[in-house]
């Protein structure tokens, strides 16, 4: 078991630094500078600004500087707010996306799974078509497209909900539910599908044989089998309601690090763009590891680390 974490977190250590690496080439790559803008700047303030963020330097020497800063833990200085650093804005910000992300993914997970059930143990009923349609809808509505329309009609016409900014729980609801739409469906689906297979197994049909009462058989046999696939899209659907709610957090005013992250491209702030990229791909990797390490737990058949145990 340990030589496997060591492994795992070697391995994740070097995905990291292809991500740092492929993001610093990227941002090369992009035409013009972060002080490109309407107004021409004079040559000795742009040369000065370009020496101040170590942008006059060659390539190498800006990668070199980079990499040895962000062993640091050090993501440097935002070219936008020139008073604050990109560990600042990321420590500030991040509080509020990860609310409203933790709130999408609970949503989604409790209705997903039990819409998902429901719809598996009514096969062809009104309550599986119902599931279906929501969940089409859930995949063909983007999150941008749904934000407005609870906009219009959760705050403008019927007055629930505020409409934006981030002072509450309350505040909260409408970018949780425009956030959680894309997930829900695909959690729905995936259950679905997956628990009408399992209740096809010979194991489920043994334990009906045997007595099992309908609910110890579903809750025991049927939903511990059928949960795996869920598991399995868990990391990856985690990190992707976080980068999703870059545009929501836009939409409804949210001071979160998707609002700096859109205003940073925008503005070519190329240390925000790396510094949110690297932290949300670092999320994404150790969402991934925690999922390998649930398998274990929720399935006693799958061993992390089990050949080098033997």
């Amino acid at each position: 078991m340990l030589r496997y974490l060591g492994q795992r977190f070697v391995m994740m250590l070097i995905s990291l630094w292809l991500i740092a690496t492929l993001t610093f080439m990227m941002m090369l790559a992009v035409p013009g500078d972060p002080f490109t803008g309407e107004k021409k700047l004079p040559p000795e303030t742009l040369k000065n600004l370009k020496a101040a963020y170590h942008l006059d330097k060659s390539y190498p020497e800006q990668y070199l500087y980079y990499m040895k800063n962000l062993v640091m833990m050090d993501l440097g200085p935002s070219i936008k707010y020139t008073t604050r650093t990109v560990n600042e804005i990321i420590s500030e910000g991040f509080p509020a996306s990860a609310q409203l992300g933790v709130q999408a993914i609970i949503l989604s997970l409790i209705l997903g799974l039990t819409l998902g059930a429901i719809a598996a143990l009514r096969q062809n009923r009104i309550p599986d078509y119902t599931a279906t349609v929501i969940a089409v809808l859930g995949v063909s509505i983007p999150s941008f497209v749904m934000a407005p329309i609870l906009q219009k009609y959760l705050g403008l016409e019927w007055e629930l909900l505020p409409i934006a900014t981030w002072e509450g729980f309350e505040y909260s609801i409408m970018p949780t539910i425009a956030l959680a739409v894309l997930p829900l469906a695909m959690v729905t689906r995936l259950m679905r599908s997956s628990m009408l297979e399992v209740l096809n197994q010979d194991y489920i049909r043994t334990a009906r044989s045997k007595g099992l009462s309908p609910r110890r058989v579903i809750i025991h046999h049927t939903l511990r089998n059928a949960i795996l696939p869920v598991v399995t899209i868990m990391g990856p659907l985690t990190a992707g309601i976080l980068t999703g709610s870059f545009v929501i957090e836009k939409i409804f005013s949210i001071p979160g690090i998707g609002k700096y992250f859109v205003d940073s491209v925008t503005n070519r702030d190329y240390p925000v763009i790396m510094g949110i990229t690297i932290f949300y791909s670092a999320f994404l990797i150790l969402m991934n590891f925690l999922v390998d390490l649930i398998y274990g737990w929720i399935d006693p058949r799958i061993k992390v680390g089990h050949k080098e145990a033997n």
